[in-house]
């Protein structure tokens, strides 16, 4: 039991890269309008993982919020137009 909870916590602490993907895919896709993290939610279904990908992205200055709304950043966009496989 005490291993299994211990994997948890190193999983709960390991980024998720697909979360971030679709939260980024999801804006950059709506730019110039901004997301509400209530929308980026239902749309992926885990309000849990949303938050945390929205902090880590926020935090690596990929996401900026706007009130309710988020939004790409430069960077990100211009990460987007370089189109990088």
């Amino acid at each position: 039991m005490l291993e299994r909870d211990s994997r948890r916590e190193v999983a709960r602490d390991e980024p998720d890269w697909k979360t971030q993907r679709a939260v980024m895919t999801l804006l950059l896709f709506a730019f110039p309008r901004s997301v509400s993290g209530k929308r980026l939610k239902q749309q992926i279904g885990d309000a849990e993982a949303v938050d945390r990908a929205v902090v880590e992205l926020a935090l690596v200055g990929l996401v900026w919020s706007e009130g309710k709304g988020l939004l790409p950043t430069l960077a990100a966009r211009h990460m987007d137009w370089l189109e990088l496989p």
